[in-house]
């Protein structure tokens, strides 16, 4: 869901997400679904297309996506330490 935000935040197409993010069409429907239902992403019409914009709310989740996984690499890293001074 991470990839699929952080690609749209310019706005995006369907395809194009799928296809950068290496998903399949049924998967790309459920996680749009789910990050508009959500309210992380909105889709935008103008005349034929349809493009998906991450929304302010939908940049907040990227953000604390970023932190999380920084701790995660951080606490990695202190283990390994911790590891190798044993």
């Amino acid at each position: 869901m991470a990839d699929i935000l952080s690609l749209s935040t310019s706005g995006i197409r369907k395809t194009h997400i799928m296809y950068r993010a290496n998903l399949s069409y049924e998967q790309i429907l459920y996680y749009l679904n789910e990050l508009l239902n959500k309210a992380l992403m909105v889709q935008d019409i103008d005349g034929t297309h349809i493009t998906y914009r991450t929304t302010d709310k939908g940049r907040e989740f990227l953000n604390c996506f970023s932190e999380l996984c920084e701790l995660s690499r951080e606490d990695s890293n202190e283990a390994r330490v911790e590891l190798i001074a044993t």
